[in-house]
Formats: structure tokens, C-alpha cells, sequence
């Protein structure tokens, strides 16, 4: 006891020469005092003030910047008992150790708001990268000060050195703005609160902060009774006599409310506050107090890190700035001098100041209304200026440099929660920017809801906020954004590509119900509403907003109609239960104009038929709106394999593509307008529905995903009689190198060179044309279509069927094979062995004809199976007659003929 004291006595010496002496040794706010009224007005009001100027502008962010690097540094130098100056004395405490072990989380700081006190320097194992990540940060709110800690330093102080646990008790001083806890004699009770702490075995963090309490202080030390201040007991346990409130994440989440009011009360009353992250997950209370009162965000589980503090000198980290900051300064002094490039370092600026003003909205912080954040007001407002003198188009070589960068760093950096946002004079080809001639209005939307998300059927006009409120009270987590496209499409890099903002597409923002959110774009656009859940009821206010061409039922025919023809916004929208469109005003003109349909609902009822309902149906999924095949469905019952429900919404933007011509994804977009029964529509939509287990060895990618495509062709010709317009497929030369094949003394090997090494996907997709051809004319299906739906159940069944091999595995076909050799066995044999078993036929032939290669296990399997054989057979078609009804009306029945090398193909 006698060493503590006087070691104490030490500390308590330093840090009252420091209190005597540094008047900052408490504060140390960041921020550059601004003597300019109209950038002071700016940043309070967000309405840019037109008389700033660029380079003002530049200026004030960089020396923010700076600023944002000193943050309380001079607490920093009093908790690591360094001089004013940050030199060292020899109390100083220059080789500070921390374990926070996998239990812990790191975290990211806010600029300006709040600093790192200790970053990451090492690994616990090899292996790992060592990355710069903080462990603790302090900051103030309120009249209060905080402490975060990515875990407790408590547990067990092998996990320390004694620099930290002196560091420890120089920030309980500085928290409590006391400096007598380690002074021989004082008197005064040190009086602290204790809430939401753990007391696990694993976890022992009530215990163990009070017995470092207990240990540690030189003056008497009172805490409540354990529990005895959680969940709503918190707020009547603070007094203005706390000293500190130490406080972690475990809680019921129906008290969480209350416990992030008390800490706000805590806060207001100056009480400091010692956050101790509990294990690597954030739960709902560690979430709301690290970003509402704490200022912070979780970078990531130290789990997956194992990132530790070993013998670390923070003299070196006083003025620490995280290298995104690094690099948005680079950034700006890259804007201010006129110097900059578009290389790694401007970008990462770039990605660096879209990621701070994104997390903040996403974070609640309508920063406009809130004291702080200069640097992130700032780097909002440069967008604004720069924003204003876009003019597209741009083409990188040729355009000024600098005028492309800013135009471009006004794509990064647009915050959406704030009540002022000017629109952007020029969108180039996405939209105009004058909506003049729309009178903004009330609308409240009522939807079941639909993942991933549908459309509200409500614009938000450029550079005037919208007001959205969610009055609904279900059970699900419900989020508003604008705008469906994808950065990509934008193609700022290609010859006169920059026609448009890259990111038009805004944060998904959550709607709370019953709290009014406000957004304001500069570019506007389509509404979004994304849900956690399925079908149930979600009502959302929007006031002043316009209304597009948007369908959604027939209750809506005239409306859009005229809006359509009226033009008076650039976009347009089609909704059906199970895929939206999503299209610029003209092209959807065109696409309802289509003589097949002449009328939104005729277009929407295709639509959910042809684009929602049969490339389902052959992906082998059931859901609202897709058919139950018996043919199909019955095969399912009979082997206990599982039909998968699809039971999200699926989109297009008809507008640009994200690569090529058309490009796929969800949404996916492309350059043509939709059609319901067009092949691209259909095509990128297969890109989400094909399985690379149904495609042979060495195959392209497309030769699966044009089935679907065909199917719904197939089935617009057989209920309509039109002309499906199905891409024509090399019937007659394929059949003819079949032919020539017979005639060699190697079969497999003449195909080999003659076909497979030379061929398309259209050739690839054939093999499994023509094997639905053969279930067709055996009988084994009424439409061998539905062979690659019966394939498709195979296939999402092998991951269960694994799970219980021995009793799974006839399911699937694979009745003679282990585990192991399943696992471990080629593509082509699992194809074989599969297209038999759904099909009900013996394929081993017809694989042999195409000369497509299998191992004779393979081949006993399908042996073993019993199975009729298909024959040795080629089916003749007209190069798009197999999506057409033969003379006898089925489809795929078309003309056999045999692969004996010497018959020859009919003529047509």
C-alpha cells in the first residue's frame, strides 16, 4: 500500500501541475475559429453563402483538418502525463501494454467530435495484419466527458502492464474532473454508478471494476448494490454528486430507451462516463449509446483482428490523424493548389469524404442542426460550390482536369439529412433539373411489404426537402431511399462517358415510426422503400413531393396514361407484385407503346407472366405469382426435395447499362427499353437464376442462362400465337459435325476438335436442349422445359442432402456413392447422373453421341438406376423453331433424327 501512495502521490502531483498550469488541460476543442460571417452563417444554416468562394472554402477544410489532428490533444498529454509542450518527464508513461483480446471490438472515431486514445500497434497471432485501429477514445458531450473502451482493461490485469493501469486511473481523474483519487489522505468519497455490466464467468466486469476501484483509489470508494441501477432504475441513481457512471451494452432491449436517456442525463449533468464494450457483437443498447451519445461507429470484432496494444509510446500519437483523413487533406490541398490527379490517393480522398458524410446521415446525425462537425459541414458545402458549375457532358482526356475533379468530388460528397440541398443545374442525361412546373404535395403510401424493396410511387424533387414520416406500427425495419441505379452506370471515364452524377442512388436511410425524416437531393429522383420482412402492412407519409408516371394497379390507368404523355418527369415506373420497372420517361413511352400490349396493365400483366412467372417456374422456385407445374412440383414431392420460395421483388432500370449493353444484378440495367417478353430482359434476369453446377466442363456462362429466356418465349407463342422471336441456334451444322463424328474412328475426339473447342454458348446450350427434346418425345415429361426444373431442384437439394448423405443421397440419384467421392467427383458425372435421374431416361449414350466425357462410376450409377435408354438420336428444328409448336402443337417434339453417319438433314 505504501508503494501505491506514493506512486499516487506521483501521478496526483503531475496532473495538478497540469491543472494548474493548462487551462486546456479538460478542453482542447477542435476547430479553427472562423472570422469569415458568411462561412460562420454557412455552416450553421447549410445554405452556402454565394459570395464564398472555392478557395475559402479549401482553406478553412484543410486547416479543420489540422485542427481535427489536435483534438484534446492536451488531455492526451495530461492522461499520458507528458509536459505541455509533449515532451516526456519521467513519469511519463511511454511503454503502455493492453490485451483487449477477440473479445473486444475497435472503433472509428468522429472528426473533430471525439480523438483515438490508444490505437492498435501489434497482433496476439501470426499471421495477422497489424492495422491502426482505436482501442479507446475520449471526447465530451454535453458538460460531460467520455471515455469508450473496445473492452475492459478490468477482467484481468495480466492483460496489462502498469502504464495502462496508470493511464486507467488518470482518465477516472480527468472523467471526474477530480484530481485528488490518488492523493495519500484525501477524503472525499469517490462515487460511482455502475449499470449494464456483465458478471459472467467469461465476462466479469461488475466485479472486477469494483475491486479495481477498491484497489486503485486512495479515497473511499461507494457504488450501488449490484443490478441495482439497471435498465430504468439508471436515471434516479445519477445525482449531481456521481463522479462517474461505468456503463456497457448488456440490457433488455425494452429498457434500452430509458438507459440512453440517463446517460444523456448523465451527460447534461457532468458526469463523466466510462463506456466498456462487452465481447465483439454490438447489441441495441451498445448501438444506440456509441452513436448517439459517444459519437462513434464500430469499425469491426477484434475476433476476426486480434489486434492488441504492445508497448506502445502515444507520444508518437498526440497529433494522430487516421489515414482517411490523411487522405481527405490530400484531397483538398489537391483542389487547392490545382494539382490534383486522379490517381489511388485522390480516390481513396474521394471514397474517404463519401464515407464520412454517408455514415453520418446513415447515422441520424442531420449534422446542419447539431453542434461540431465543421470538417463534415465543410466538406458537404465544397460540394455544394462545386456542384453548382457542373456541366455535362465531360470527357477525362480532354476537359479541363480540375473541372472534372470537382465535378466529381461533387458526386462524393452529397449529404441527403439536412433541409437545404441546391439542386445540381445540370444532371446531363438523367434528368432535367427545372421542376418549376410541379406543385409539391402530401401523399401517404400504403404497401405490404416485399424485399428487398418496391417503389413509393413519389418523386422527390432536386434541391426541395422531403418530409417522411412512417405512421405504421409492424414489426420490421423499414428504409426510404432515391434512386435505383448503379454507380457504374455511370462512365465518367469513357470517351464523353461523364454525362451524369455517378451516385445518384442515395444511403438507405431507416425510417422509425412515428419520427419524422427529412432528405434533400440535389439530383431527385424515384422513391424507394426497402423492408426486413414480407407482407405485412407499412404506411409512409411523404409531404412535398411530386408524382411521376408511376403504375401499380388499375386503379392508376388514367393517371399514368396522361402522365406519361404529359412528360413532365423524366422517369417512370411499372410495379407489379413480383418485378418493377423502373425507366426513363421516354424509353417506357416506347415500352407500353409496344403494339403487344398498348397499355400500362397490358404491360404489367405480361410482365408478371412472362418476366416474373415462367423463369421462375423453370428456375424450379414457387411463390406468389408462379405457377405450380404438377409436373414439376410432383417430382418434388416424390424424391422429399424442397421447392424454394421466391419472395423478393426483382427490378430493372431502363436508362444504362453497368457494363455492356445490358448488365445484370438486381436491378439490373440496360441500355433498351423493356419488353416483358424481351430475349436481354430475360437473359440478365437468368443471370440470377442459373447454376453453374448445370453447365458441362468448360462451358461459357451464357450457354445457361438463355433457357429462361426461350421458356417464356415458348409460352408467349403458345398462348398468344406471336411471334416469339427466339434467337436462331445451329441445328443443322451441329447435327451434320454429329454425323461426321460417327464417321470416325474417334468419336470423342473429332468432336473435341471440331466442335467443343471451337463452339459458343449456343452450341453448349443445345446438349441441354436437345436432352429436354429426348424427356419430351420418351414420354418422361409433357414439356421437357421442365427437365431444367427438375434439374434446379437437384441442385439446391445437394447442400441439404450432404447434411444427412446416407439417407439423402438416393434422393438426389447418387445412391452408390459416398460422401466423399460425391464431393470430389467431376462436373460432367454429376450432370449425367442427374439430367437421368430427372428425366427418368438413361443419358449415357446420348452424352456419348455429343461427345461429352463421364467416369464409369458415373455410368454404373446411371446403370444401377434401371432407366430406359434415350436414343441416339438428333432432333431437327428450324433455327428458332424449337420456342414454336410443332404440326402436332408440343413443343420441343420436334423431327428425329438418327446420329448413324450417314443420314442427312431434311430439307426444310
Amino acid at each position: 500500500m505504501i508503494e501505491k501512495n506514493y506512486r499516487a502521490l506521483l501521478i496526483g502531483s503531475a496532473l495538478a501541475l497540469c491543472s494548474l498550469f493548462l487551462t486546456a488541460c479538460g478542453g482542447g476543442d477542435s476547430g479553427a475559429s472562423a472570422t469569415d460571417p458568411a462561412l460562420d452563417s454557412s455552416l450553421d444554416s447549410g445554405q452556402l453563402a454565394p459570395e464564398l468562394s472555392e478557395q475559402t472554402l479549401l482553406q478553412a477544410a484543410l486547416a479543420e483538418t489540422d485542427a481535427v489532428a489536435r483534438h484534446l490533444q492536451p488531455v492526451k498529454q495530461q492522461l499520458f502525463q507528458l509536459n505541455s509542450t509533449g515532451t516526456t518527464t519521467q513519469d511519463s508513461l511511454l511503454a503502455i501494454s493492453w490485451n483487449p483480446t477477440h473479445d473486444a471490438i475497435t472503433l472509428q472515431p468522429t472528426p473533430g467530435l471525439n480523438t483515438p486514445l490508444l490505437t492498435s500497434n501489434a497482433v496476439t497471432h501470426t499471421g495477422y495484419t497489424v492495422r491502426r485501429e482505436a482501442l479507446a477514445v475520449i471526447g465530451k458531450k454535453a458538460a460531460g466527458r467520455y471515455l469508450v473502451l473496445g473492452s475492459s482493461p478490468f477482467r484481468n490485469a495480466a492483460l496489462v502492464n502498469a502504464d495502462m493501469n496508470r493511464l486507467m486511473l488518470n482518465s477516472l481523474q480527468w472523467l471526474s474532473d477530480r484530481q485528488d483519487l490518488a492523493v495519500s489522505g484525501a477524503t472525499k468519497p469517490f462515487q460511482a454508478v455502475l449499470s449494464q455490466l456483465d458478471n459472467s464467468y467469461y465476462f466479469p466486469d461488475e466485479r472486477s471494476v469494483r475491486s479495481w476501484l477498491d484497489e486503485q483509489l486512495s479515497v473511499p470508494v461507494q457504488t450501488n448494490a449490484y443490478d441495482a441501477c439497471d435498465g430504468a432504475a439508471l436515471a434516479g441513481c445519477l445525482t449531481p454528486d456521481t463522479d462517474l457512471l461505468v456503463i456497457s451494452q448488456i440490457a433488455h432491449d425494452s429498457d434500452v430507451d430509458a438507459i440512453v436517456a440517463a446517460v444523456e442525463k448523465a451527460q447534461q449533468l457532468g458526469i463523466g462516463v466510462l463506456y466498456l464494450h462487452h465481447d465483439g457483437n454490438l447489441r441495441p443498447l451498445g448501438e444506440r449509446l456509441l452513436r448517439e451519445r459517444f459519437d462513434l461507429s464500430v469499425i469491426g470484432d477484434n475476433y476476426w483482428r486480434k489486434l492488441t496494444i504492445n508497448q506502445l509510446n502515444p507520444q508518437q500519437d498526440l497529433d494522430y490523424q487516421p489515414e482517411h483523413l490523411q487522405q481527405i487533406r490530400d484531397l483538398l490541398q489537391g483542389l487547392d493548389s490545382g494539382q490534383a490527379q486522379l490517381n489511388d490517393r485522390f480516390r481513396a480522398g474521394l471514397n474517404a469524404v463519401k464515407a464520412e458524410l454517408d455514415g453520418l446521415g446513415l447515422q441520424g446525425k442531420a449534422i446542419f442542426d447539431l453542434p461540431g462537425y465543421r470538417l463534415q459541414k465543410l466538406l458537404a458545402l465544397i460540394g455544394d460550390k462545386f456542384r453548382q458549375q457542373v456541366q455535362y457532358p465531360m470527357d477525362f482526356e480532354s476537359t479541363d482536369r480540375q473541372v472534372f475533379l470537382k465535378s466529381y468530388y461533387a458526386d462524393h460528397a452529397v449529404f441527403y439529412r439536412r433541409g437545404v440541398n441546391p439542386a445540381q443545374p445540370d444532371m446531363g442525361n438523367f434528368s432535367r433539373s427545372d421542376f418549376s412546373h410541379v406543385t409539391p404535395r402530401t401523399k401517404t403510401v400504403s404497401l405490404t411489404s416485399r424485399r428487398w424493396f418496391r417503389s413509393a410511387g413519389v418523386y422527390a424533387l432536386p434541391g426541395q426537402p422531403v418530409i417522411i414520416t412512417r405512421t405504421d406500427t409492424s414489426p420490421l425495419t423499414v428504409k426510404v431511399f432515391i434512386n435505383t441505379l448503379r454507380p457504374a452506370a455511370t462512365h465518367e471515364l469513357d470517351k464523353n462517358g461523364y454525362t451524369r452524377p455517378k451516385y445518384l442512388q442515395s444511403p438507405h436511410f431507416e425510417l422509425k415510426t412515428g419520427q419524422p425524416l427529412t432528405l434533400t437531393s440535389p439530383y431527385g429522383g424515384p422513391v424507394q422503400l426497402e423492408f426486413s420482412a414480407n407482407d405485412l402492412p407499412v404506411t409512409v407519409r411523404f409531404d412535398r413531393v411530386g408524382e411521376h408516371p408511376h403504375w401499380r394497379g388499375a386503379a392508376d390507368d388514367a393517371r399514368f396514361a396522361n402522365a406519361l404523355a404529359r412528360a413532365d418527369y423524366d422517369w417512370a415506373e411499372v410495379a407489379t407484385d413480383g418485378f418493377e420497372v423502373h425507366s426513363k420517361t421516354d424509353k417506357m413511352q416506347r415500352s407500353v407503346a409496344d403494339p403487344n400490349w398498348g397499355t400500362a396493365r397490358a404491360m404489367a400483366a405480361a410482365t408478371a407472366e412472362y418476366t416474373h412467372n415462367y423463369p421462375h417456374v423453370l428456375a424450379g422456385f414457387k411463390g406468389e405469382g408462379i405457377d405450380v407445374v404438377p409436373e414439376i412440383h410432383q417430382f418434388a414431392d416424390l424424391h422429399g426435395l424442397t421447392v424454394e420460395t421466391v419472395d423478393i421483388v426483382k427490378h430493372m432500370n431502363a436508362d444504362q447499362a453497368t457494363c455492356g449493353y445490358g448488365c445484370s444484378g438486381n436491378p439490373y440495367d440496360a441500355y433498351w427499353n423493356f419488353s416483358p417478353i424481351g430475349h436481354g430482359d430475360i437473359h440478365e434476369l437468368g443471370h440470377g437464376l442459373e447454376s453453374g453446377r448445370l453447365r458441362f466442363e468448360g462451358w461459357q456462362v451464357h450457354a445457361s442462362t438463355n433457357p429462361y429466356s426461350y421458356y417464356s418465349k415458348s409460352r408467349f407463342h403458345q398462348n398468344t400465337g406471336g411471334d416469339p422471336s427466339c434467337q436462331s441456334l445451329p441445328f443443322q451444322t451441329m447435327y451434320e459435325t454429329l454425323q461426321e463424328s460417327r464417321r470416325s474412328a474417334d468419336p470423342a475426339g473429332y468432336l473435341k476438335t471440331n466442335l467443343w473447342d471451337q463452339s459458343g454458348w449456343a452450341e453448349q446450350f443445345m446438349v441441354t436442349l436437345q436432352a429436354m427434346m429426348h424427356a419430351k418425345a420418351q414420354g418422361r415429361l409433357e414439356n421437357g422445359w421442365h427437365l431444367l426444373a427438375r434439374l434446379h431442384l437437384l441442385d439446391r437439394e445437394v447442400k441439404r442432402a450432404k447434411n444427412d448423405w446416407l439417407n439423402r443421397r438416393a434422393d438426389i440419384g447418387f445412391s452408390r456413392y459416398t460422401l466423399e467421392e460425391f464431393n470430389t467427383m467431376r462436373g460432367n458425372d454429376w450432370l449425367l447422373v442427374s439430367f437421368s435421374w430427372a428425366a427418368g431416361l438413361d443419358y449415357r449414350d446420348y452424352f456419348s453421341m455429343m461427345g461429352i466425357t463421364y467416369s464409369q462410376q458415373a455410368a454404373d450409377q446411371v446403370a444401377a438406376l434401371g432407366y430406359t435408354k434415350a436414343p441416339m438420336v438428333f432432333f431437327a428444328s428450324t433455327g428458332s423453331g424449337y420456342c414454336k409448336s410443332d404440326r402436332f402443337g408440343d413443343y420441343l417434339a420436334k423431327t428425329p433424327l438418327p446420329v448413324d453417319g450417314s443420314s442427312v438433314w431434311p430439307v426444310q
